[in-house]
């Protein structure tokens, strides 16, 4: 161990003179260890929402998705799909058509994507994990049936027990509104509702409707075997980015390969900014509790006089002088940071465990989809919150210490 580390310590721990020095200490050290705590809760409380909502869209998004760079349809040659159905590790594809429309019940109306899917859209979602009422079916004899989210069948009022097919509205491709019968501008197709899914996300629960991809070609006038995207799911352990690239130098530069992440690009991005930004609110009350060693250490400095001048004599240059003392004080930012990462990681654990602050109250009107808050502990939000206390409290020790021994030049 360095000479001047083992004196920083001893100075650390051991009784001053003046008793207010040791209480200067201790306050430093106890509002970095809060502020760390602080830090530590928080950031892990957002990675435990975002695994959260991450685990509801995973419930109906494919591991990748195929869409084009500009433009909204196209047409994929059977051949492309082949090989494309060929790469390694791909377990399924799947053709889809998505567009906006409205369904009708009765006198009840929404909006809703359409989703048009071909016939093995079932080997890409577990259906029996996010149905709540029916079975996933959408083409039984001459009858087309469709699989709505639960929002969507609340406003509407329909459920897998009406006897009356509901109705799907899209605009007619290349025609004119007609003012006097605008209904003519509509194309109008029937569906019998054959399941209800939920994932408990509003947005989730409210955009789709599912039906057969002939169905959805036929609502919105499409005759040439279009498509708005592909979706595809991998095997487990699979390497998606060696995916990503062989989907890619197959179909070319005019299609966009996105994973489960960047399906939902801007809100994982709304979300990681979010996080950020409490992380920089919080950061700035930690430097207040930091600077407050400034005078913790100041205060040690005059003290020590006599003591600087004895070890001038024993032969201690200003350098290893200065060392001491930035030890000193480092070591309060380190203690404050490592008790308060310890602290917060113990408040994590039982809160995982035993879920000790609630979302709910127990009541049967909880909106919530989780009774307490999830909490999700990441190494790298550690290393960081350790990293960036340890460098502000070297700076912020640094900045007194260099004055030591300039006195008695």
């Amino acid at each position: 161990m360095r000479f001047s580390l083992r004196i920083a310590i001893r100075y650390l721990f051991s009784k001053k003179t003046h008793n207010s020095i040791n209480i200067t200490s201790m306050i430093c050290a106890g509002g970095i260890c809060v502020a760390t705590i602080a830090l530590v809760c928080t950031l892990s409380v957002y990675n435990g929402f975002q695994s959260l909502i991450s685990g509801l869209y995973n419930a109906l998004d494919p591991d990748l998705k195929v869409v084009l760079v500009e433009g909204k349809t196209f047409t994929c040659p059977q051949t492309r799909l082949d090989s494309i159905k060929s790469i390694p590790q791909v377990a399924a594809v799947a053709e889809v058509l998505e567009e906006n429309a409205m369904i009708k019940y009765k006198e009840n109306q929404s909006t809703v994507f359409v989703k048009g899917v071909s016939d093995n859209y079932k080997q890409l979602i577990q259906t029996d994990s996010v149905l709540t009422s029916g079975q996933f079916i959408l083409r039984d004899g001459e009858n087309d049936f469709t699989v709505i989210g639960a929002a969507t069948a609340s406003v509407i009022e329909a459920n897998t027990a009406c006897i009356s097919p509901l109705h799907l509205y899209a605009p007619k491709h290349n025609t004119k509104v007609n003012i006097a019968n605008p209904e003519k501008s509509f194309n109008d197709q029937l569906a019998y509702v054959s399941g209800i899914y939920a994932v408990n996300q509003q947005d989730i629960d409210s955009r789709f409707a599912f039906c057969t991809l002939d169905y959805a070609r036929n609502l919105f006038n499409y005759t040439n075997q279009e498509i708005s995207s592909l979706e595809i799911n991998v095997e487990k352990n699979a390497d998606e980015e060696s995916i990503k690239n062989q989907i890619s130098n197959i179909l070319g530069d005019n299609f966009i390969v996105k994973d489960k992440h960047e399906q939902h690009e801007e809100f994982y991005r709304m979300l990681k900014v979010e996080k950020w930004i409490t992380f920089l609110i919080l950061f700035f009350i930690l430097m207040i509790a930091v600077v407050n060693v400034i005078g913790s250490l100041t205060m040690l400095i005059i003290e020590k006089e006599n003591d600087i001048r004895t070890l001038s004599s024993l032969g201690a240059n200003n350098q290893t002088i200065k060392e001491i003392f930035i030890f000193e004080g480092w070591l309060i930012s380190v203690t404050g940071a490592i008790v308060g990462v310890i602290i917060g990681l113990a408040l994590c654990l039982l809160q995982q465990q035993f879920g000790l602050l609630k979302l709910n109250s127990g009541s049967v009107n909880d909106a919530f989809i989780v009774d307490s808050y999830p909490v999700v502990v990441n190494a790298s939000d550690i290393s960081i919150i350790l990293i960036t206390i340890l460098l502000v409290g070297l700076l912020i020790a640094w900045f007194p210490s260099r004055y030591v021994g300039k006195e008695g030049k």
